[in-house]
């Protein structure tokens, strides 16, 4: 990581599902600490982690950004259902760099604030990103399956040779700060522009769970 000093040392891990475990996992093995929180008290996560994310460690939600907000730069992963979001406070990750990794699925009954913007046919990054105004929302991490997440990242590998990622945000400055945790967790971190522009990284988008390259993403971008 010495080549990203920006990034802070832990990374906050909202979720301890199967994306939320992969996340972390991959964290882990690219030389972060990882604070990672789910419904579950610490101490009934533990063992969940022991088997889905070894080395993570499980706090409670309020705490998830207590570490990494220490750095000037604090990054908080939303790994959890987009149907929960009502269950996480805007002040547990108030002052932090957010990436939302969530998508909107079909089945889901979403909060009405969310579901207002769905009804108007708007990306849900920008509904999060108005929701968790405290925070400075980039849309990442989204478009890759949690199933195939620890295989597709790559750290070996040359940036040309990597899987790319897209990464969406208004704030160029967090932008760029979720594209170097992009590079360092193993992929290629492509800019598509402004949050809005994350659309293309939801499941109805032309990039979704598609193996692509950074010349496959730059043609979204804004």
């Amino acid at each position: 990581m010495s080549e990203h000093t920006l990034l802070p040392p832990v990374v906050g891990v909202l979720g301890a599902g199967r994306a939320g475990t992969a996340f972390a996992r991959t964290l882990v093995k690219a030389g972060f600490e990882v604070d990672i929180c789910s419904t579950r008290p610490p101490r009934a996560l533990r063992h969940h982690l022991k088997i889905y994310a070894p080395g993570a460690v499980a706090v409670v939600a309020e705490d998830v950004a207590a570490r990494t907000r220490e750095h000037e730069n604090g990054l908080v992963i939303l790994a959890i259902p987009q149907e929960d979001l009502d269950d996480v406070e805007p002040e547990w990750v108030a002052g932090c760099v957010l990436v939302d990794a969530t998508n909107a699925w079909q089945d889901e009954v979403l909060p009405g604030w969310l579901q207002a913007a769905a009804d108007e046919q708007l990306p849900t990054s920008l509904a999060v990103a108005g929701h968790f105004s405290g925070s400075r929302v980039v849309k990442a991490l989204n478009h890759v399956s949690h199933g195939e997440f620890d295989d597709a990242a790559d750290r070996d590998l040359p940036l040309d040779q990597r899987r790319a990622l897209g990464a969406a945000g208004d704030d160029g400055a967090a932008r760029g700060l979720v594209m170097m945790l992009i590079e360092a967790m193993g992929f290629d971190p492509v800019s598509l522009g402004p949050l809005a522009a994350g659309r293309i990284l939801e499941p109805d988008g032309p990039v979704f769970n598609r193996p692509v390259r950074r010349d496959d993403l730059l043609p979204f971008a804004r």
